[in-house]
């Protein structure tokens, strides 16, 4: 039975409360985030007398999460398992189109997109949602649609053993014509101004308190109406707090649990961002980085100290300014030298962010060598991938469970609607049609799979890759996979196998040639001439047209089928056969 608006009221205002530390760590992260005055404040407060409108050191909270975000946000591959099906090609055939489907809905949603943003969100705000509905397409396809939220106005429930809460709460400004045009029913409500009634509390001033800013990264300039959309087991309300109305409620046609899905950071027990335990040291490190610069000024501009008076009763500075001053007077200058723990302590506060971070100097392109010793070097890379991993863990088992709900969504909501699909899976195009009923059929169990060399560095990749193809544990194929901008790997096969054809039969055309063919000659001057149609110039050469074949050539052609019938061994290969042409004057 859906909630009245004061138990609604209620949960809502229970998600605000258990989630209110929270919500000082994100804003304190969401401005050093975001750089500029807002980030000077969050770090410094009023400790320093002097304005900045930037931070006055390396942001080095937004570069590891830059480089955290470049190794993470990429998408895993998509695997399912079909194994109860007794005839195997059938279960193939079936797991292989349930591939295509999920595919075709992370085409959609652009998922390829969303990742790169939920890999700056997981670590900087400690978790990530997503919540599930449905779009059509242009041409009013209906299909299951992943909405990845901001955290920053997010407030899920209690997570429990398995990392998903039951309830999520998602508070944000929405402008006044854009909500009347989504909810034109409740235009009198949109509309209208606060009540006020004695006997229910103003929700308005209780959930935006600490969260006046809120609303999607699109929208956080605080102008609007709050909105406050609410999410359980029994469905979605749509909630105007200042109105204490609920304008709208969609009840959950799931049955594995709510319409959402969120991946938690690892914690001890809260929810946490990973720099909230070093924000101490970034504020420290760039105190010390105005100190320097107020000491540098101070040494470069140093006062001018008068013992006695001045005739004019000024001190002029300047090329040509001449001072009068009364006998027994001195002018002096003191001499301000730069303590030198000063910069030992700039290093020392920038190799603890470092490791606090994950984020080694290395990461930089630069030497490790005047920073950290090699041992502490190899610490740090270690964690840094360890930290990667960990990520990669959490996000894989969230868009298992993302796909699992939407495949449940589109057979529950649209069962007999057949769909197109279309894009590229495993590098190979596809173009076809899918009926939820028929095609999904309850299985809604995938993998996700990050590949062997994921989380690394391209240069890293490479290296690391032909390493494991040379000790024979890896093949092409899979060194293939693993490359980023390799989009279709069959296609890139092929031509690898022709370039070595053509290699081939280029070779032994020279080899012809130098033995004094003259059609090899000829070939090879074509060639020569319009390298650009040495693959043309090489088919006319071995497959001429209008030409008979000779008695010896037959006998040559059937001399490899002749000796695969017999107990002489394997046929020769092609090289051998066109050098034996090359000997008889083909």
């Amino acid at each position: 039975m859906p909630l009245s608006s004061k138990k609604l009221y209620d949960k809502i205002d229970y998600l605000r409360v258990i989630n209110q530390e929270q919500m000082i760590d994100r804003s304190r992260i969401r401005d050093i985030m975001n750089g500029g005055e807002a980030a000077v404040k969050a770090l410094l407060g009023n400790s320093v007398n002097v304005e900045y409108h930037e931070l006055p050191a390396p942001n080095l909270f937004l570069t590891a999460l830059e480089r955290f975000a470049q190794k993470l946000g990429r998408s895993p591959d998509l695997k399912v398992d079909i194994i109860n099906e007794k005839d195997s090609e059938r279960a193939r055939k079936k797991s292989e189109k349930l591939e295509r489907i999920v595919t075709s809905y992370d085409k959609f949603q652009k998922l390829h997109m969303q990742l790169p943003q939920a890999a700056r969100w997981l670590p900087g705000y400690g978790f990530i949602a997503w919540t599930i509905g449905h779009k059509r397409d242009k041409d009013g396809n209906p299909y299951p649609y992943a909405e990845l939220q901001d955290p920053f106005s997010c407030y899920p429930g209690i997570f429990g053993n398995d990392q998903q809460p039951q309830e999520l709460a998602i508070i944000r400004r929405v402008p006044h014509t854009i909500l009347a045009e989504q909810y034109p029913n409740a235009k009198q409500y949109i509309f209208a101004q606060e009540e006020n009634d004695d006997g229910f509390q103003n929700p308005y001033s209780a959930l935006m308190d600490s969260t006046d800013r809120a609303g999607g990264w699109a929208n956080s300039t605080g102008h609007g109406k709050v909105v406050v959309e609410y999410r359980d087991e029994e469905g979605t309300y749509v909630f105007l707090p200042e109105n204490k109305k609920i304008i709208d409620f969609m009840p959950n046609v799931l049955k594995s649990g709510p319409c959402f899905v969120i991946a938690k950071r690892y914690a001890f027990d809260q929810m946490q961002s990973q720099f909230q335990h070093i924000t101490g040291l970034m504020a420290n490190m760039a105190k010390i980085n105005i100190l320097g610069t107020i000491a540098m000024e101070d040494a470069v501009f140093t006062e001018t100290n008068i013992v006695g008076e001045i005739e004019s009763g000024k001190y002029r500075k300047g090329r040509f300014a001449v001072n009068y001053l009364t006998p027994g007077s001195q002018v002096s200058k003191p001499v301000n030298n730069l303590p030198y723990q000063l910069f030992q302590q700039v290093d020392r506060l920038e190799r603890h962010l470092r490791l606090g971070a994950a984020y080694p100097v290395s990461d930089d392109g630069q030497s490790p060598n005047a920073f950290v010793t090699g041992r502490g070097l190899e610490e740090l890379g270690q964690s840094a991938s360890l930290h990667v991993r960990e990520y990669q863990t959490v996000l894989k088992e969230a868009l298992q469970e993302l796909d699992a709900k939407r495949l449940e969504y589109d057979e529950i909501m649209f069962p007999g609607v057949r769909k197109p699909i279309a894009g590229r899976h495993k590098g190979t195009a596809y173009k076809e049609s899918y009926t939820p009923t028929s095609d999904i059929s309850e299985v809604y169990e995938t993998r996700r799979v990050y590949g062997v060399m994921a989380g690394f560095d391209e240069p890293q990749k490479i290296i690391t890759g032909l390493q494991l193809k040379q000790q024979g544990i890896i093949d092409t194929q899979t060194l293939q996979e693993n490359m980023d901008g390799l989009d279709n790997i069959t296609k890139i096969q092929n031509r690898i196998s022709a370039e070595r054809a053509e290699t081939v039969l280029f070779e032994s055309l020279m080899a012809q040639a130098a033995q004094g063919n003259p059609k090899a000659t000829m070939a090879a001057i074509d060639i020569r001439k319009n390298p650009q149609k040495m693959s043309d110039i090489l088919d006319k050469y071995y497959t001429p047209e209008g030409e008979e074949v000779s008695e010896e050539e037959e006998q040559l052609i059937a001399a490899p089928q002749q000796q695969a019938a017999g107990p002489q061994g394997p046929p020769p290969g092609l090289a051998q056969v066109l050098q034996q042409v090359a000997q008889q004057g083909g």
